[in-house]
């Protein structure tokens, strides 16, 4: 299995039941200052997913079925990644749902990290695998979107879940869809982001995406993570890709770091996970469906 596949690994088998599943529709939650862009709450909408998720799970356990089980896998002592992971466990905890967390060196081979994934991918027990794909919901059909970024577990997928076609069977967002990322000059990402009506940024740089790389009315979703020190109190501070303060006043939709893209990262991992649990056991009903039918006609 090849290095680009370590994402589909771990998203085929949590992303796939989601497609077919009806979820309840739930209201963006909003806030916003007068001539600025209307903030998304990813905080408030996670919330109520995962208070849904919470009741779902209980209804679920209470009718006989197992917990389902969710399984991280962190490499190396990265410790905003570790925050991050803690964060996943703990939801995970809230909502009902049995997790664990493995932990493995950055020495770790290629080789090694990836029979590790095939093997919790094989395992019965295990329902979810740690995955991130966040998109809140604004309209995408025949919308511009510059995606700066092209990591394998965020920019790349963004990108194509938003490109493809709105009438498959898994459908995408049928947008025109433009990949930037760190090494992209930044005068020639401005050209593409100043016509863009959607600007996704998960590059990981700080202030990369500025109010004046913006047009009028665009939504800015920043997915970057960076920690830096706060010139005013000295201490680590938290931001994303996007200069926030100054793009919300051009932009029409933004969401902030922390507090937007983030929460509902956790609980869309809670909701992936019971869905998952439910379509491995129709699958199992199924084989013993199958298994008796065979049964009666060989007799």
């Amino acid at each position: 299995m090849a290095a680009s596949s370590l994402v589909s690994t771990l998203a085929i088998r949590l992303l796939r039941p989601a497609q077919n599943c009806c979820f309840r529709r739930c209201p963006l939650h909003f806030s916003a200052v007068r001539n600025e862009a209307v903030v998304i709450s990813g905080r408030k909408l996670a919330q109520q997913i995962k208070q849904e998720v919470r009741q779902e799970v209980e209804e679920w356990v209470a009718a006989g079925n197992k917990r389902p089980y969710l399984s991280v896998v962190l490499v190396g002592e990265n410790p905003a990644s570790h925050s991050y992971v803690l964060n996943k466990t703990k939801a995970a905890a809230d909502v009902g749902i049995s997790s664990e967390t493995i932990v493995k060196p950055a020495s770790i081979s290629e080789e090694e990290l990836l029979n590790l994934i095939n093997k919790l991918n094989n395992d019965d027990n295990v329902d979810g695998l740690l995955v991130q794909l966040p998109l809140p919901g604004i309209p995408t059909l025949g919308k511009n979107v510059v995606v700066a970024g092209r990591s394998k577990n965020v920019g790349m997928p963004i990108a194509m879940l938003l490109h493809t076609d709105g009438a498959h069977e898994r459908p995408g967002g049928d947008a025109t869809v433009t990949i930037s990322h760190r090494y992209t000059p930044k005068e020639q990402l401005k050209k593409h982001t100043i016509l863009a009506d959607i600007v996704i940024s998960a590059a990981g740089i700080p202030n990369l995406i500025t109010a004046d790389m913006i047009k009028e009315g665009a939504a800015v979703i920043d997915v970057g993570i960076n920690r830096i020190q706060d010139p005013i109190t000295g201490k680590p501070k938290l931001v994303g890709d996007v200069d926030f303060e100054e793009v919300r006043k051009k932009a029409g939709y933004i969401t902030p770091v922390p507090g937007g893209v983030g929460p509902m990262t956790v609980a869309m991992l809670m909701k992936n996970t019971i869905i998952a649990a439910k379509k491995v056991l129709r699958l199992e009903e199924r084989v013993v469906l199958k298994s008796k039918e065979l049964g009666v006609a060989t007799n």
